[in-house]
């Protein structure tokens, strides 16, 4: 004998309490959230700057994720160290335009194996732990953000990178900017 499930139960249900949200976790997720909107920008204006992206294209889908995470992490850079907040050293004497060179030359080179490589986030790592460490006291005025970030290993940048990134692609035109409380 098979029993009909019960449409109507007299059991009251429960609401689920609310997740707890540390303000400071919202406030990392939320600023690295502009920052990856600002570098998404920044990577969307070159492209525009160099004829590659029409003024009202918004798609880069056929460019591998891990170039893009280069490039925007050089661009990042470049506007940073014109800005002034950050010095520029590379130990072979590039500079940040000749990285961004070398990046393009090497998706025309073997666009595969820069699909498969990881030098995107591991640019971005970088950019975030500059950002962190030599960026968030000028956060109000450069980033339109306060932040305030207790940097640990605790943290899987790789992953937080890749979800940030897939966030933004997905989400890039989904309407106005909304600030996380």
């Amino acid at each position: 004998m098979k029993r009909r499930p019960r449409t109507g139960s007299s059991r009251p249900t429960l609401p689920a309490a609310p997740p707890h949200r540390s303000p400071e976790v919202v406030g990392f997720i939320a600023a690295v959230l502009r920052q990856m909107d600002h570098a998404a920008n920044l990577v969307a204006a070159f492209f525009r700057s160099v004829g590659a992206l029409a003024p009202t294209e918004i798609s880069l889908a056929g460019l591998p994720r891990e170039f893009l995470l280069e490039l925007a992490a050089l661009l990042q850079l470049r506007e940073w160290h014109a800005a002034g907040l950050i010095d520029w050293f590379d130990p072979e004497g590039l500079s940040i335009d000749d990285m961004i060179g070398e990046a393009i030359g090497r998706l025309k080179d073997d666009p595969l194996a820069v699909a498969a490589g990881r030098a995107g986030t591991d640019a971005m790592t970088d950019v975030l732990r500059i950002w962190t460490e030599r960026c968030a006291p000028d956060a109000r005025g450069h980033l339109d953000a306060d932040v305030a970030i207790r940097w640990d290993n605790s943290l899987d940048i790789d992953a937080a990178v890749d979800a940030f990134a897939t966030f933004l692609c997905r989400h890039r035109d989904a309407g106005e900017a909304k600030e996380v409380i």
